[in-house]
């Protein structure tokens, strides 16, 4: 997390909150990594941050920190896994959300990295 990403901390909670909700409900969930440091598309908000390069893909800096936020994620659903209240929700993460069909080589390194 780096607060000139954009981004607000502290969401954690509300997520877990709504996972138990899910779960009183029978409902299951993907989670979705919208953004990705750096931008992983171009001129798009949804990234994040409106740029004019798509830095996740350009800057190894920025690919890895998007490494290390799916790693993070994966832990948490984890967490969520070993607790009663919200296992057995998760059932899938998208790891890259829309990204630029300029750097498709890049993105199928991303998930091959990332996805065993």
């Amino acid at each position: 997390y780096d607060e000139e990403d954009g981004f607000v901390s502290g969401g954690e909670p509300f997520l877990a909150r709504a996972l138990t909700w899910l779960k009183l409900r029978g409902m299951r969930a993907v989670l979705d990594l919208h953004a990705m440091p750096g931008a992983q598309a171009l001129n798009q908000s949804f990234t994040g941050k409106m740029s004019g390069v798509e830095n996740f893909f350009v800057e190894d800096a920025e690919y890895a920190r998007g490494k290390r936020a799916i790693q993070a994620l994966v832990e948490l659903v984890n967490k969520y896994e070993a607790h009663r209240a919200t296992s057995g929700v998760v059932v899938g993460l998208e790891l890259l959300n829309e990204p630029s069909h300029r750097h498709i080589l890049r993105t199928q390194e991303f998930y091959s990295e990332m996805v065993p």
